[in-house]
């Protein structure tokens, strides 16, 4: 096996269109503010085995070599949004931030220096086959957010997000097309075209005031993450395999053997965190 650069390769270009406005809200103190986002990648470093005939040949037409694992300009993306927003002050001095992102990013590849093995192409020689959702494709996020000042020199600060989840890559489990990888799917299985799980968690921040005389005061400051210890799985922990083992090119009438924990995740974001602070001020 060898890795090599691909003779013409180029540097990655990206084509990048925004647009937004911002209106006021009557005579209060928020604003609306809207943007929408356009990126088309082009010539994005990908990594593809060229010495594979596809897998209805399967065959390496360089006989002195297995793979040839070669860098190339043939990744292209798209990623278009819509960000709308609700900003600014409210009667009190209240500050409150509320945001909508509506996005698709489709890729061929979301990195040039793939999980191995399972990120590779599962035929190197129909790259665009690879075309779907990225990783970091989340349909919709919300995040609301607030900085409140009370009475008694009080002051609440929560932050609020909710996501749709990224996807997950459903693959068989085991190498098909014989070409040293694992990432191999269905031919019908378009990549990363499982939902992944929502994210939803509560931030809250309490602080108050206490002045010592003179310039001097401090602060006593209590902060939570997660408050409600919601439990969000790590869309990386994924069992993506669906199959332990099962018929391959070369071996077409062996049985499929289930994977029990196909689907399954093997690890949560953290629970709940409570940190106190003491914050002097002279």
């Amino acid at each position: 096996q060898i890795a090599l650069l691909d003779n013409q390769l180029d540097a990655p270009e990206a084509e990048q269109a925004t647009l937004g406005w911002t209106l006021r809200l009557g005579s209060s103190g928020l604003f609306f503010d809207t943007e929408a986002i356009y990126v088309k990648g082009s010539k994005e470093i990908v990594v593809r085995d060229k010495n594979w005939s596809g897998n209805a040949t399967h065959v390496r037409p360089n006989a002195s070599y297995d793979q040839i694992n070669t860098y190339t300009n043939d990744g292209h993306s798209l990623y278009k949004a819509l960000v709308m927003s609700v900003n600014g002050t409210i009667r009190g001095g209240h500050l409150v931030t509320a945001s909508l992102t509506l996005a698709e990013k489709r890729n061929i590849m979301d990195d040039f220096s793939p999980e191995f093995p399972y990120g590779y192409p599962s035929d190197p020689a129909d790259i665009d086959g690879e075309y779907g959702r990225g990783r970091g494709d989340e349909r919709w996020r919300a995040v609301v957010s607030g900085v409140f000042r009370l009475p008694y020199d009080i002051t609440v600060a929560p932050v609020a997000e909710y996501g749709t989840g990224q996807p997950w890559n459903r693959r068989l489990g085991f190498d098909y097309n014989g070409d040293g990888k694992a990432s191999d799917r269905f031919s019908w299985v378009k990549r990363n075209n499982m939902n992944g799980p929502p994210f939803r968690q509560l931030n809250l921040r309490l602080s108050k005031g206490l002045k010592l005389g003179g310039a001097r005061r401090v602060e006593v400051i209590a902060e939570g993450f997660n408050v409600f210890d919601t439990v969000n799985y790590d869309v990386n922990s994924v069992q993506q395999g669906e199959f332990l083992s099962g018929p391959t090119i070369a071996s077409p009438k062996a049985a499929y053997v289930k994977n029990p924990n196909f689907g399954k995740y093997t690890s949560t974001f953290k629970g709940r965190e409570i940190q106190l602070g003491l914050r002097l001020m002279f």
